[in-house]
């Protein structure tokens, strides 16, 4: 039977979200029986190894792999590269994770490239179902296809979820990157740093460079073993990137970060990122670091003041990001102990405020006692909510376990909306909102503000 191609983006969205996501899923196994590359290559030589032909920058890490993937996109496409760039999860529309030179890809094109895959996913569902390719699985299929279709230069990928059993994890790259590693998704990527970080190096390859952004003990141990089994040089910030002269600013209208960092090749000066934090410019650092590499190796050829002038330019949706000036809302996705810690910190060194009021939603597979104890050291006013997303934990429950901490009683409001509109009428003149928690929770709240 010949199969029936999607007439429309909301077809191909309605069977997207019939499929396996694990985004939203909180019980199942990590391991090659849910994970199995072999499925996403059978997928991929039905229509010709795209990814195959290019050329990628590959990352992973807990947190900073997002800004780190923007800002190398952004410089490539800066020295005249066309570039194409695939991150998660997206805030509004599911084209967000795939962009050529920072355009969205069109939902006419992705109906076209899912139409491309759908022979190969309706072959599979009449043989066995359970080997249906899952969500991920078909979206990073459509980011390869639509790259060799736009025939980009170069391609930055950022892996998913772990590195080893990721579905980005069938390419050759040209440089691999590891930003920080902390712990997340413990239930599924273990319960120790350094077996995190076993599943993180799952994408070093033989040969291939690695820069790694500033990691704890036994997760450098990790990396470094597997680089040398892998005969991969290995650079690190701190060692081999160097950061100086970091300063809070503000340039036209944007709160941002100034720095300089040195490498092994060069001095970068006068960086401005209108990004705030201090892991924003540790990530800066990891960025530039590889493109010293891609350079050093001939993949490209840098310039100084091109990439200074690419990171000014730099936006980053949802990390500590400034959606509203009255009344001052920050919005920001942290929702690791780590990641909030470096927003606690980025909120408190960039921005004058009387009061924090906290709007903040979390899945239930997080360390929810680690994060409430840095929230509730902080917050002024606590909001808790939801998006219904699946995964997420109750608002009430997330109240309950606040009580240990919190000198206050939380509000609840199960509604995003509301919450905010909560948020608002709580908030005074020198007030700060934050939003915060997870990626969903933040494109709901981009839905609602625009």
């Amino acid at each position: 039977m010949k199969s029936k191609p999607f007439n429309s983006y909301k077809q191909a969205k309605e069977f997207l979200l019939q499929t396996i996501d694990y985004e939203k899923l909180t019980q199942y196994k990590y391991d090659t029986s849910s994970f199995d590359l072999k499925r996403m290559e059978e997928m991929m030589s039905f229509v010709g190894n795209p990814h195959k032909n290019g050329k990628y920058v590959h990352i992973t890490g807990t947190k900073g792999k997002g800004s780190t993937g923007i800002m190398i996109a952004s410089i490539l496409k800066e020295l005249g590269l066309k570039t194409g760039l695939f991150t998660s999860p997206h805030l509004i529309y599911l084209g967000e994770r795939m962009k050529v030179n920072e355009r969205m890809i069109s939902k006419k094109m992705f109906v076209q490239l899912i139409n491309n895959l759908k022979p190969y996913i309706d072959s599979i569902m009449l043989k066995n179902p359970t080997l249906i390719p899952t969500f991920f699985e078909i979206v990073t299929a459509i980011a390869f296809l639509y790259f060799e279709k736009k025939k980009v230069d170069i391609s930055v990928l950022e892996v998913g979820m772990g590195g080893r059993l990721d579905s980005t994890n069938i390419i050759l790259p040209e440089i691999s990157i590891i930003t920080s590693i902390g712990y997340d998704h413990t239930d599924k990527l273990g319960h120790t740093l350094d077996r995190i970080a076993y599943e993180k190096a799952g994408i070093i390859k033989e040969d291939v460079p690695v820069i790694s952004s500033t990691q704890e003990h036994e997760v450098l141990s990790i990396i470094s073993k597997t680089c040398k089994k892998r005969k991969a040089c290995l650079y690190l910030v701190g060692r081999d990137i160097l950061i100086n002269n970091i300063k809070i600013t503000k340039r036209n209208g944007f709160y941002g970060t100034e720095c300089e960092i040195s490498t092994w090749r060069n001095k970068y000066k006068n960086i401005f990122l209108s990004l705030v934090g201090r892991h924003q410019v540790e990530n800066c650092a990891t960025a530039i670091g590889a493109l010293e590499v891609l350079s050093e190796t001939g993949v490209i050829r840098t310039d100084n003041e091109m990439v200074i002038n690419a990171l000014a330019k730099i936006k980053c949706p949802a990390r500590v990001e400034v959606v509203s000036e009255s009344p001052l809302v920050v919005l920001d996705t942290a929702h690791t102990v780590s990641s909030i810690k470096a927003l606690r910190e980025s909120i408190n060194k960039n921005f004058s405020f009387k009061k924090l009021i906290l709007v903040i939603g979390l899945s239930a597979d997080k360390d929810i006692e680690g994060i409430l104890k840095e929230i509730t050291r902080v917050s002024d006013e606590l909001i808790f909510t939801r998006t219904n997303n699946p995964r997420e934990i109750e608002p009430k429950q997330l109240a309950t376990m606040a009580k240990r901490f919190y000198h206050k009683k939380p509000i609840v409001i199960e509604n995003i909306h509301e919450a905010l509109k909560e948020a608002e009428r709580v908030a005074k003149k020198n007030d700060l909102i934050c939003v915060t928690g997870s990626f969903f929770l933040a494109g709901k709240v981009k839905e609602i503000l625009n």
